[in-house]
């Protein structure tokens, strides 16, 4: 009689044979009991874990907790293809590289119910990557996971079958794991009915939105892309210039792990707080690095380490861990979790056109240097038509947290928003903090009175006058169409551009703007290219004119 069994399957890339998909160490035997398959069979590692030791445990002791995990690997040949079939911690003894990208996914895609979905996840590759795994109780259908299907990178999923003779449950990323009635001779047909869902395109029905971000697989294309990834790289090398690349966790990673990122590959023993691009740029720094090639881009590592710099967590491919957006034959690309991705001719073109045709505003030229803060400093001074906000926060009715209602008011009833593209400050943040003001001000009559206070304050101190009256109090009606946000953003650069994601970022906050009934205007702040450098070492640990909106 058939058992439900879990299976986790794995297709080989065309040409691949078991042998190829291997690390090594593991070695493959026929197998009797399917024709043509081998087998591989183990136990990984042995002792006592690292608590033991914090524990002071003794030796009688530790060896009650020995550790030992085993491991199988099945190849099977269906389909004229190669399939891994991995059982325990079978996966770790294969070489990611070896296997088709995006296969389990593609199954899911065209096997699932769409609206017996379970689980998702999601990846949006902005400067500040957002990684995160929703699921729900039941089956619902894809609105429930709030995906974006203009930003996020949808990295797996899983679900019910809408055919319960494929399985009662399909889960897939690059690999899949199915759920499924089956005795061990029938392993062969599970996977070739597995390959031959992985081949249709009946998912654009439901999910056709998902072809908007197209991953590539096509190697010609892949290989120049590659090479305007490292002319970046060694771009931000030899120059500091980093704007456009970003260092993100490829995982959903545990956040409550406390281990600090040592980048290996060039014998660095520096140690960082966090994962980012100045630490990687400081690390190569102080080795001495110059330039940058293809073999670095191979070879360098990013690991999980403990204050000894010893790995105690993850460990990635440096490649894995750049997020990079670049143009290439009049069409956009982004390079997230060590894949490229093509964005649809039209989505880009539309959300580019919405931006060029936004208003634009003037606003004071940043100095040399200057940041966000040293700029609101600055200009604060100027008495541009603007009082300063920047840092006077207040807290809205009923929330956990304060707010910033703009970083200037202008006198035309402009919230404007400042941030600096070269700093470790967010565009995306920007867009969201400037529609969290506007719906606060629109909302909450008591927090209007709250920056009037802030305003009075700040005047006292400059000698500024009638900016109070430019926000009605709590007793007033506040007009939201007679208000304009203005998100501005330092820059340095001749014809400087929003990423992609930025783009489609901005619109969605325009819309949200449009929604509660406000204007909104976009500014470059210009700033002279000799400030733009990134300046950000991480510390190692071990070794004119007012605003005015222009029509």
């Amino acid at each position: 009689m058939s058992n439900i069994q879990k299976l986790s399957i794995r297709l080989l890339r065309d040409g691949l044979a078991p042998a190829d998909a291997v690390r090594d160490g593991v070695d493959l035997a026929s197998w009797d009991k399917l024709e043509g398959a081998l087998i591989s069979l183990a136990t990984l590692g042995g002792g006592a874990p690292k608590w033991a030791r914090f524990l002071e445990l003794s030796e009688d002791d530790k060896k009650k907790v020995f550790n030992h995990t085993a491991f199988g690997l099945v190849f099977v040949p269906a389909s004229g293809r190669w399939f891994a079939v991995s059982f325990g911690m079978g996966h770790v003894k294969l070489d990611p590289a070896a296997f088709e990208q995006d296969f389990g996914l593609r199954v899911v895609l065209n096997a699932v119910d769409p609206k017996q979905l379970k689980s998702a996840d999601v990846r949006t590759p902005d400067e500040n990557t957002l990684s995160r795994r929703t699921q729900t109780s039941r089956g619902s259908d894809q609105t429930a996971f709030a995906i974006d299907i203009e930003r996020d990178l949808v990295r797996g999923l899983a679900g019910t079958p809408k055919d319960d003779a494929f399985g009662s449950y399909v889960a897939g990323t690059d690999g899949l794991t199915l759920n499924r009635k089956l005795e061990i001779a029938k392993l062969a047909q599970a996977c070739a009915d597995t390959y031959a869902i992985y081949q249709k395109t009946s998912y654009k029905a439901d999910f056709g939105w998902i072809d908007q971000i197209r991953h590539i697989r096509e190697q010609e294309l892949i290989d120049k892309l590659d090479a305007k990834l490292v002319g970046a790289l060694a771009k931000a090398v030899d120059e500091g210039e980093t704007d456009g690349i970003h260092l993100a966790f490829p995982v959903i990673y545990d956040p409550e792990k406390s281990s600090l990122i040592r980048y290996k590959g060039f014998r660095s023993w520096q140690l960082y707080a966090d994962l980012d691009l100045p630490g990687y740029l400081d690390a190569l720094k102080e080795r001495e690095k110059a330039g940058y090639s293809d073999e670095d881009l191979r070879n360098h590592t990013v690991h999980e380490v403990d204050d000894d710099g010893h790995d105690c967590g993850g460990k990635w491919k440096l490649r894995e861990c750049i997020v990079f957006e670049t143009e290439f034959d009049g069409l956009t690309y982004v390079f997230s979790g060590g894949r490229w991705y093509q964005i649809d001719q039209d989505l880009a073109k539309a959300v580019q056109e919405f931006f060029d045709t936004t208003s634009k505003v003037d606003m004071p030229a940043a100095e040399a240097d200057e940041t966000e803060e040293t700029y609101n400093k600055r200009v604060a001074g100027l008495d541009a038509d603007m009082v300063c906000l920047d840092r006077r926060l207040i807290k809205p009715t009923g929330a956990a947290s304060k707010i910033e209602a703009c970083d200037f008011l202008g006198r035309g009833r402009q919230l404007i928003h400042v941030k600096d593209k070269t700093s470790s400050s967010r565009l995306s943040h920007l867009f969201s903090q400037g529609t969290v003001s506007a719906r606060v001000l629109a909302t909450d009559p008591p927090s209007r009175d709250s920056v009037r206070n802030e305003v009075i304050a700040v005047q006292a101190e400059t000698g500024q006058t009638g900016y109070e009256e430019i926000i009605p109090n709590s007793g007033t009606d506040f007009t939201r169409g007679d208000f304009t946000v203005v998100y501005s953003v330092i820059v340095a650069s001749d014809k400087p551009k929003l990423p992609f994601f930025s783009l489609v970022s901005f619109r969605q906050a325009a819309r949200e703007l449009h929604a509660l009934g406000y204007k909104w205007a976009f500014a470059w702040i210009e700033k002279p290219k000799s400030g733009a450098k990134a300046k950000a070492k991480r510390s190692a640990k071990g070794a004119g004119d007012g605003a005015e909106v222009i029509e």
